[in-house]
Parts: structure tokens; sequence; C-alpha cells
């Protein structure tokens, strides 16, 4: 009795999702995403909380030189913290690197975010965000923004101002940065 066949399966067609360009930087442009936001930071048994407007923001990590200042002060400390954002799929995450007990020279809330348009959808932008430092270990990141960017077209490189409130990044002010 002949063995029956397994029919072989056709390899599927490779669909190939539109690659955004990443280009190398323009001279002079500097990646950055970074703001400062008055609240309320205390220790939990997964590192620091850091409590803003009532809203506890996620903090992914910190900076090793707070870091061991934080572990000689008594929490909770309140005052105003510079923060690295970064948009992940769970939503915003924080990386906490540092505190001034006055208020900055900076406006609150408001966060410069300078990188590379890699998607846009009407008023919903994403960028991606390298570090400036040769061999720096650290993968580029990516930020979403709410707002309105005219005349954008994705590889471009942007710097916003934007502000953070209701747990988004909203574009208050926006130019293209030239070649």
């Amino acid at each position: 009795m002949p063995k029956p066949s397994i029919p072989k399966r056709s390899p599927a067609p490779a669909q190939r999702a539109p690659q955004t360009p990443v280009l190398p930087p323009p001279l002079g442009f500097e990646y950055q995403a970074f703001g400062f936001l008055a609240g309320e930071l205390s220790a939990g048994k997964e590192g620091y909380s850091l409590r803003v407007d009532d809203k506890l923001l996620t903090l992914s990590g910190c900076n090793d030189r707070l870091q061991r200042w934080l572990n000689t002060q008594e929490l909770p400390l309140t005052g105003f913290f510079g923060l690295y954002p970064k948009s992940t799929r769970s939503g915003t995450t924080f990386w906490l690197k540092s505190f001034e007990a006055s208020a900055p020279a900076t406006e609150l809330g408001v966060f410069n975010i300078d990188g590379q348009l890699v998607s846009t959808n009407g008023a919903q932008q994403l960028l991606r965000i390298h570090r400036n430092q040769p061999n720096s270990t650290a993968k580029p990141f990516l930020i979403k923004v709410s707002g309105f960017l005219p005349e954008s077209k994705l590889g471009q490189f942007w710097e916003l101002e934007c502000l953070w409130e209701d747990e988004r990044f909203s574009l208050l002010d926006g130019r293209r940065f030239e070649l």
C-alpha cells in the first residue's frame, strides 16, 4: 500500500513592511527628550514611584549618581524632577535624571523632543530618538506626540516642544531641522 504523501506547502510570499529611512542626523542636530515635572518621589518594592498631579508615573530607572544621593535622603521627597520619557506599548515610562529643590529655569511640564519622524497618522506623530554619544550601547527609542506637523514627511528631523498632560505629549510648537 503506498504511503500517503504530505502535500508541500508553498512558501508564503515575503511581505515587506514599509521601511522608514534611518538617516544619519544632520550636522549640529542633537537628539533629545527631556523635561521637568513637579512631584513627590517615594520608594516602593520595585523601585521608585513619582506622583505628579495625583497620577502615578511609571519610572523605568534612575541615574546612578542620583540613585546614590537618593539613598541618603528621607523619602517621600517633593520637588522638581528631570525626566527622560520613552513610549512603550503599555504607555509612557520615564527615566529619572535629576532632582531640583527649587523650580528649574525651564517651564514645568514642557519637554523638548528632538528626533526623526518615523510615523505620522494625522494628529499622531512617532519620533525615533537616539543617543548622540559615540560608542553608546543605548538603543534608539520612540516617543508618541499628539499634534499636527504641517508638511511633515517620514525621515525628517524635528525639534518639538511638547506639554505633558493627561498622560500624553501634546505638541505646542515644532520646527523641522533644516539640512
